[in-house]
């Protein structure tokens, strides 16, 4: 069953008044029952998007009309909306949570929802209920970090994948030469595809990833189940290591050569940080625009893979890198790391110069083999940080 002009105006956020100005336009066409597909939804929210970015929407109308644009693709890409008919406080009734918890996952998960917008989509409450109960036991703070973890992730990621595929496929297809009929029809049959294999791409690879973290937690929580029955010896504690590594030439070289150069940087970083056999262990936790934020198990494997990209970073991004290692406790939340020893790290890569590698005194005490060599420089009174600390320059022996 179709939708009335108010069922679509509510569905896409809009006003009848604009439903009824884009069907004067003809932007919207009546089915033969004289209301509107569902799919419709979607073509109001893109021309409300239009009018709010100054787009004259008469001129979007001529183009519709004279064949030179179109935007049935969209019908191809995107599911039909679901249907408003659950309200925040059903929800919360049956799971005995409070109509703000309700609504602070949806703004965690990143949905647009008019402020004054009583129900859910359907989709969006299906959703809800099932992740309020495979989570029961979870606090409403719980939940919220979870919803902002797979909100703002997923977000960036359905972000990137339409960039790279404008910027690349899309672009070459609009460069083949064929008339616009055509163009949109190939447009399309590629789209359908570029989003299908992305979304098997991301469970492929959340699966994966889910191998090694179950693995890890697994040992992690064997090993101090057994030290608590007195079956295994307690390792000596060594707590994590934060390392910053910034490209001290970035800013010079986007200045210099434009900003597609500073991306191509960038993206050749990413190359190098990501190779297997160099991180030991750790992992690249965020991306700072011209450098990178690391987690470590330990400090000595920061220190090795410090000095390796002080080396290879010149030859492979032409600019000299700086690197900054601290070790102690970190609080991790939403694929995030924080606390004093993530900020001193940042410090420390701050007052490190080109090529150096800087480290503290928490990290030198964790040194136990040969290869290296600390040259003491502090202490060092540091940007931010109320006391001096000791620092030490580390350097292959």
């Amino acid at each position: 069953m179709g939708l009335s002009e108010g069922e679509l105006a509510e569905r896409s956020g809009s006003s009848v008044q604009l439903v009824r100005e884009l069907k004067s336009f003809g932007i919207l066409v009546e089915q033969d029952d004289g209301r509107f597909s569902a799919k419709d939804v979607h073509r109001v929210r893109l021309m409300q998007a239009f009018d709010e970015a100054g787009i004259d929407l008469e001129v979007i109308a001529r183009g519709i009309s004279a064949g030179k644009l179109g935007y049935e693709n969209i019908e191809l890409l995107l599911s039909e909306p679901a249907a408003f008919s659950t309200s925040y406080e059903e929800i919360a009734r049956e799971n005995g949570r409070s109509p703000e918890a309700i609504r602070r996952l949806v703004r965690e998960w990143g949905l647009a929802q008019v402020g004054s917008q009583m129900e859910l989509r359907d989709d969006d409450a299906e959703m809800i209920r099932e992740l309020l109960d495979v989570w029961r036991a979870a606090e409403d703070d719980e939940l919220a970090r979870l919803a902002r973890a797979y909100g703002q992730n997923i977000r960036r990621l359905v972000a990137s994948d339409l960039k790279i595929a404008n910027s690349s496929v899309f672009a070459r297809l609009r460069e083949s030469g064929l008339k616009d009929a055509d163009l949109r029809a190939a447009a399309g049959k590629l789209g359908v595809r570029v989003m299908a294999f992305g979304e098997r791409m991301m469970i492929w690879l959340r699966s994966r990833h889910l191998e090694h973290e179950v693995i890890s937690a697994t040992v992690q929580g064997t090993e101090e189940y057994l030290q608590e029955l007195g079956e295994v010896a307690e390792h000596a504690h060594r707590p994590p290591a934060i390392a910053f590594l910034d490209l001290t030439g970035y800013t010079a070289l986007t200045e210099e050569r434009g900003d597609e150069a500073g991306a191509d940087l960038a993206d050749r970083l990413a190359a190098l940080v990501n190779a297997a056999d160099l991180l030991r262990g750790g992992r690249p936790v965020k991306w700072l625009g011209d450098g990178v934020m690391f987690h470590f198990p330990d400090a000595m494997a920061a220190v090795l893979t410090g000095l390796d990209l002080l080396e290879q970073t010149p030859i492979a991004v032409e600019v000299r890198a700086r690197v900054g290692v601290n070790a102690g406790r970190v609080i991790f939340r939403d694929g995030d790391y924080f606390g004093r020893t993530v900020n001193v790290a940042s410090r420390i890569a701050d007052y490190a110069r080109p090529g150096e590698i800087l480290v503290s005194e928490e990290v030198k005490q964790q040194w136990h083999g040969d290869g290296v060599a600390f040259q003491p420089i502090g202490p060092v009174a540091l940007k931010g940080l109320k006391d001096e600390i000791t620092l030490y320059s580390a350097t292959r022996s």
